[in-house]
Protein backbone atom coordinates (compact mmCIF):
# COMPACT_ATOMS: atom_id res chain seq x y z
CA UNK A 1 0.00 0.00 0.00
CA UNK A 2 1.71 3.22 -1.31
CA UNK A 3 1.64 6.03 1.33
CA UNK A 4 -1.13 7.93 -0.64
CA UNK A 5 -3.73 5.63 0.22
CA UNK A 6 -2.97 5.11 3.87
CA UNK A 7 -5.88 5.84 6.63
CA UNK A 8 -5.18 7.63 9.48
CA UNK A 9 -7.56 7.94 12.28
CA UNK A 10 -8.01 10.60 14.23
CA UNK A 11 -9.41 9.80 17.90
CA UNK A 12 -10.98 12.33 20.50
CA UNK A 13 -8.16 13.46 22.72
CA UNK A 14 -10.58 14.59 25.55
CA UNK A 15 -11.87 10.90 25.36
CA UNK A 16 -7.95 9.32 24.77
CA UNK A 17 -6.94 11.39 27.73
CA UNK A 18 -10.09 10.28 29.97
CA UNK A 19 -9.03 6.27 29.12
CA UNK A 20 -5.32 6.75 29.93
CA UNK A 21 -6.25 8.15 33.62
CA UNK A 22 -8.70 5.41 34.22
CA UNK A 23 -6.17 2.48 32.96
CA UNK A 24 -2.63 3.85 33.17
CA UNK A 25 -1.93 2.98 29.64
CA UNK A 26 -0.07 4.58 27.08
CA UNK A 27 -2.39 6.28 23.99
CA UNK A 28 -0.49 3.74 21.47
CA UNK A 29 -1.91 0.54 23.53
CA UNK A 30 -5.66 2.36 23.60
CA UNK A 31 -5.18 3.15 20.10
CA UNK A 32 -4.70 -0.46 19.56
CA UNK A 33 -6.82 -1.78 21.68
CA UNK A 34 -9.66 0.49 19.78
CA UNK A 35 -8.45 -0.98 16.44
CA UNK A 36 -8.72 -4.34 17.60
CA UNK A 37 -5.37 -5.71 17.37
CA UNK A 38 -4.71 -5.58 21.09
CA UNK A 39 -7.11 -9.24 22.75
CA UNK A 40 -7.98 -9.55 26.34
CA UNK A 41 -10.46 -8.60 28.80
CA UNK A 42 -8.93 -5.14 28.94
CA UNK A 43 -8.08 -4.42 25.94
CA UNK A 44 -12.31 -4.90 25.05
CA UNK A 45 -13.39 -3.05 27.82
CA UNK A 46 -10.72 -0.14 26.68
CA UNK A 47 -12.87 -0.39 23.19
CA UNK A 48 -15.98 -0.41 24.88
CA UNK A 49 -15.31 2.18 26.81
CA UNK A 50 -14.45 4.46 23.96
CA UNK A 51 -17.25 3.77 21.84
CA UNK A 52 -19.58 4.56 25.15
CA UNK A 53 -18.34 7.97 25.44
CA UNK A 54 -17.85 8.87 21.63
CA UNK A 55 -21.53 8.03 21.63
CA UNK A 56 -22.52 10.01 24.59
CA UNK A 57 -20.56 13.00 23.70
CA UNK A 58 -22.27 12.97 20.17
CA UNK A 59 -25.66 13.31 22.24
CA UNK A 60 -24.21 15.83 24.76
CA UNK A 61 -23.34 17.58 21.27
CA UNK A 62 -26.71 17.46 19.91
CA UNK A 63 -28.71 18.62 22.53
CA UNK A 64 -26.12 21.60 23.03
CA UNK A 65 -26.51 22.52 19.67
CA UNK A 66 -31.06 22.42 19.95
CA UNK A 67 -30.31 24.58 23.16
CA UNK A 68 -28.83 27.53 21.24
CA UNK A 69 -31.29 27.13 18.63
CA UNK A 70 -33.49 27.25 20.96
Amino acid sequence: MSKANKKYTKYDRDIMETLRNRYGYKNDYIQKSIRGERVGAIAIRIKEDYEKLVKMKRIMMEKAKKSLDS
